[in-house]
């Protein structure tokens, strides 16, 4: 039989086919008899057969497997045996034959269809997952998760695993058959070009292989780097035309496509040469989306570049603008006192002029005697100066197009290749558009009359003042394009992060078709008809401003003061202190007594977190490095020591090991799956509860963004005077619960807003569920609550002059009288709007909750459309109403108030910790990549929870080995402290000036060099 592919460890496989562990509660759940069972027990008289039948009972309704007799648990065994008062029974003769009998009557009582009978239906999903997922392990859960929400039987492992290693063969077979039938033999020839150097010689470090050159994209904005990445992008613009055609018709997966892409980046030329019946498609989908990966990079460079030149030329021109007017000070005042001068002296012309008590000559004389007085000399020394102070000014020529014009050679260096070769792509008959194929089509030459209409009126007048129109028009372009690819009026089609919109969403035929299967797949079949979801929430607004205002304008709410004014101030109750009782013994050891990497071991010891770190190829798994290895990695990502300095400060672990450990396994996936492993066992540590303000509350959840430098030049990393000064950082964005897991973090630019990725670690982690999330001012948009709203999380920020907000009413809602209280009403909502949109928003609320799109990519690009774009105008609408309704409970109710305050210092204290764990470089990252960046903040994050999570073991030790009598006030002391505690770690290490340590140091005999007589002969020239 041919062998199964490796989906599960040992380990694994025997969890799987073990019947599931039971709590006493749950033994007591699943082992409580239907009524139908009655009849089915009574002619069973033996011991054996009745406890052998409520046993595969209670698993199947648990697991929807059966069990062999030798794998039943003991404690279910002597459960069923007392429960049932069966007596001793002698489980041996619950032999096979038995069970099979029972197996038919629990799938038919059950509805559960046997396996035998779906198996083709099975083997055809298997062959869809695996078309859609390369990794074995993941489609081998995926089908079980099928087979349970069918109502089929799950088999044994192995028949699994048989199923899922056949749909894989299939499916390799099919995309080799497909593959060898589209290669044509010219683009054969053109990827096996890829594997040859420039000038056909054995590669070396300066003559790399072709597919090495096109691997590492650099993530910089130094005009060099991006003239390379440019000239990457020409190279594999070229092959995607050619290979395009083939991945389409060969039906890819976005995932597929991925997984060989990245296979392709970590593994040398020789390694994908040796996958001989696969070479052509992984190099056919690393073209692919590193096409794809170079013109989100290429793009992001333009975005930067200009906001870079902008806010340059705006310093600069308020720099100029204030130099002039001290250099013209002088001049200005010389002008105006001589127009001040000449006034007075024609107001005294024009009274001699009209005065009838002189004669005609003796006004003439006068006139005469005026004009050859010195003030009238040094009047007309005032033109040279005004018009000194004309040129100076500029004419007329705003002073910050001409700085424009002239720092435009220096944006065209960085953007003039950029411009020349991506082609974004917008409506027709848009003249920026027009304008941008222009410039492509000439190679940025522009010609006597380049298409101006894009321009706005004073750019237009600016060009026409200009020293040289050409530099200034090509700035001005590059500007307006990055302008229209925020707003989403220009697009890259072949791109990840810059498609239309549309493109994000699941297809509109596939929604059409199957509207209701994903509705139910997403658990969000309650929003299929838009009028019972809103009225609703328009029941729930009412009755909010109702009471609010009723307890506002009676003086009953406790948590409100007036000022003087008459508007109402909101009062937030102090969280008390939690000073230890005197006496009280320490809850951890004494200050750096435990090693990190005990730490480390101890809890994956536990919950075994390294096993998650897998090999990016799960079919062909070389021996597995010791765990060591991993601890290293973690550590130094996590602790931003790097690789090289970490294999230099440790021993039994080499540099070479440690990079290949961290290129192979250190996925960020794979990360993130050992955070969860991580979190999951914290949380299932009775003394993780204590932890919980208010337990009986629905699970509350956090995030904030932190502020990190970037010691090195990265496209990915922006400047912001207010945290960074003048240097350059990035943003962690973390998500924190109640017990104090940090259950999801992200990277991304300080120049980016953090509301678009709340929404991602909502979604994205498999293990905390939150029903309440709160963010402060900047992860709050109108969007966000509108999402959700719809998604069933209640969205509770801690806004910023909460009270100043505008409060909304739905249309023919009675509008009360808040200005009394001090509050204000904005327009009418339109329901009518959130009604026509209904059906895209479910759209895209289904693409989030499967996955099919993170929020932040699909959020970004909606936001950038702003009001332009009707799905977020009736987004915003909805969320507006949905944010009243908040705001009006948050002022009603100061518990509420106080909570969100609670669980943001949460994350507050968790910020303080992660500075703690990242303390090398003096906590500047040194990546430029984004990808270094992401795997550095996951690392530090999964050091951080593995401290919480030892810290939780330890304080369960603690408290169980307590006696019982004083155990309540050892509870009582660790519920007022925190898991987030590190003085009892030494993160740094320890130096040891022991003897022992010193006996191997190295002895220099400097006295005997100091007598030798030697002389060293002059060095020759």
């Amino acid at each position: 039989m041919a062998r199964t592919l490796p989906l599960l460890d040992t380990a694994q496989r025997r969890a799987f086919d073990a019947p599931p562990p039971f709590t006493p509660l749950q033994r007591e759940l699943f082992f409580a008899l239907p009524e139908w069972t009655a009849a089915v027990l009574q002619p069973m008289t033996a011991p054996h057969m009745r406890g052998g039948f409520i046993l595969q009972l209670g698993y199947f309704k648990a697991a929807g497997r059966f069990f062999p007799v030798e794998q039943f648990m003991a404690a279910d065994r002597a459960y069923v045996q007392q429960r049932f008062q069966l007596g001793a029974v002698d489980w041996s003769r619950y032999e096979n034959v038995a069970s099979f009998r029972h197996r038919p009557v629990l799938l038919h009582h059950f509805g559960v269809r046997p396996f035998a009978d779906v198996l083709v239906l099975v083997q055809q999903q298997a062959i869809h997952f695996a078309r859609q997922q390369p990794n074995p392990a993941a489609v081998f859960r995926t089908v079980a998760d099928y087979l349970r929400s069918h109502r089929w039987e799950v088999p044994t492992y192995a028949a699994l695993a048989g199923v899922v290693t056949d749909a894989f063969r299939a499916v390799d077979q099919q995309v080799t058959a497909q593959l060898a039938l589209l290669l044509t033999p010219t683009l054969r020839q053109r990827l096996d070009a890829l594997f040859t150097t420039a000038d056909d010689e054995p590669a070396h470090a300066h003559r790399p292989y072709r597919l090495t050159t096109l691997k590492r994209s650099l993530e910089l904005m130094r005009p060099a780097a991006i003239r390379a990445n440019v000239q990457d992008y020409a190279v594999l613009q070229s092959l995607f035309k050619q290979v395009q055609p083939v991945v389409q018709a060969l039906a890819l997966s976005d995932e597929l496509v991925r997984y060989y892409a990245r296979y392709v980046e970590r593994a040398q030329v020789f390694q994908v040469q040796q996958q001989a019946e696969k070479k052509y498609l992984m190099v056919l989908c690393f073209v692919v989306y590193q096409y794809y990966q170079v013109g989100d990079l290429l793009t992001d460079t333009l975005l930067q570049a200009v906001q870079t030149h902008r806010n340059a030329a705006q310093r600069d021109t308020q720099q100029r603008v204030y130099r002039q007017q001290q250099d013209t000070a002088a001049q200005l005042q010389q002008v105006l006192d001589g127009v001040v001068t000449h006034g007075a002296a024609l107001q005294e012309l024009e009274r001699m002029a009209f005065a009838f008590d002189r004669t005609n000559a003796d006004k003439v004389a006068a006139l005469l005697a005026w004009l050859h007085t010195p003030s009238v000399a040094a009047f007309g020394q005032l033109r040279l100066a005004a018009q000194q102070l004309r040129r100076t000014s500029g004419g007329g020529y705003d002073p910050y197009f001409r700085v424009i014009e002239e720092r435009s050679r220096a944006l065209q260096r960085r953007l003039g290749d950029i411009l020349r070769t991506v082609a974004y792509e917008g409506p027709s008959d848009s003249p920026l558009a027009q304008a941008l194929v222009h410039y492509r089509m000439r190679d940025g030459q522009l010609g006597n009359h380049p298409p101006t209409a894009f321009l706005k009126a004073a750019e237009r007048a600016a060009l026409q003042q200009a020293e040289s129109p050409v530099s200034l028009y090509k700035a001005l372009l590059a500007g307006h394009v990055a302008d229209h690819l925020k707003a989403g009026k220009l697009n890259l089609v072949q791109s990840l992060s810059y498609r239309p919109f549309e493109a994000y969403l699941l297809d509109a035929a596939a929604w059409a078709a199957q509207r209701d299967h994903w509705l139910f797949q997403a658990s969000l079949s309650h929003l299929a008809a838009a009028g019972p979801w809103l009225d609703a929430l328009q029941d729930r607004l009412a009755t909010s401003i109702t009471r609010t205002l009723d307890r506002l304008t009676a003086g009953t709410n406790p948590g409100v003061r007036q000022r003087a004014g008459g508007r109402p101030y909101f009062l937030t109750p102090a969280r008390a202190a939690e000073d230890a009782p005197a006496g009280s013994r320490p809850l951890f050891p004494g200050p750096g007594q435990i090693a990190l990497h005990e730490v480390l071991h101890t809890v994956n010891q536990q919950c075994r977190f390294t096993d998650c770190l897998e090999h990016w190829n799960p079919r062909h798994r070389p021996p597995r490095p010791a765990d060591r290895v991993f601890f290293a990695g973690v550590m130094a990502y996590g602790c931003n020591l790097g690789l090289t300095r970490m294999a230099h400060a440790t021993k039994h672990v080499a540099q070479a090991t440690l990079e290949n450990t961290v290129n192979w396994y250190f996925a960020l996936e794979n990360v993130r799956r050992a955070n969860d492993a991580v979190i999951a066992l914290t949380g299932k540590l009775p003394v993780s509860r204590l932890f919980r303000r208010v337990p009986d509350q629905p699970v509350h959840t956090a995030s904030d963004g932190q502020k990190y430098y970037v010691a090195v030049d990265s496209i990915h990393a922006n400047y912001s005077y207010k945290y960074f000064g003048q240097e350059k950082g990035l943003v962690f964005y973390s998500f924190i619960d109640d017990r104090h897991r940090l259950f999801h973090s992200a990277a991304f630019s300080s120049a980016e807003r953090e509301a678009p990725y709340m929404v991602d670690g909502l979604l994205h982690n498999e293990v905390v569920e939150s029903a309440l999330h709160s963010t402060d001012t900047h992860g709050f948009t109108e969007v966000n609550f509108a999402l959700t709203a719809l998604l069933g999380i209640e969205f509770a920020p801690r806004i910023q002059s909460f009270q100043e907000q505008l409060l909304y009413l739905f249309a023919g809602m009675g509008a009360p009288d808040v200005a009394a209280v001090g509050l204000r009403l904005g327009k009418p909502l339109d329901r009518h709007l959130i009604e026509a949109h209904w059906e895209t928003m479910l759209r895209l609320v289904v693409s989030l909750k499967l996955k099919h799109v993170t929020a932040s990519t699909v959020l970004k690009r909606l936001n950038s459309y702003a009001h332009q774009h009707p799905l977020y105008v009736a987004l915003r609408e909805l969320g507006r109403a949905v944010r009243t309704e908040f705001l009006l409970r948050y002022m009603d109710d100061q518990d509420l108030r106080k909570r969100i305050d609670d669980q943001l210092d949460k994350l507050e204290s968790a910020h303080h910790f992660a500075r703690a764990v990242f303390y090398g470089q003096s906590g500047q990252l040194r990546y430029a990549g984004k990808e270094e960046h992401q795997l550095a903040d996951a690392c530090k994050r999964l050091v951080q929870n593995v401290i919480v999570c030892w810290n939780c073991l330890y304080l369960n030790q603690q408290l169980f080995q307590t006696p019982v009598a004083e155990r309540q006030a050892v509870a009582d002391a660790i519920a007022r402290t925190s898991p987030v505690s590190w003085q009892h770690l030494n993160l740094q290490g320890e130096f040891d000036f022991s003897d022992e340590a010193l006996t191997d140091a190295l002895q220099f005999d400097v006295q005997a060099w100091l007598t030798t007589d030697w002389h060293m002969d002059s060095p020759t020239m």
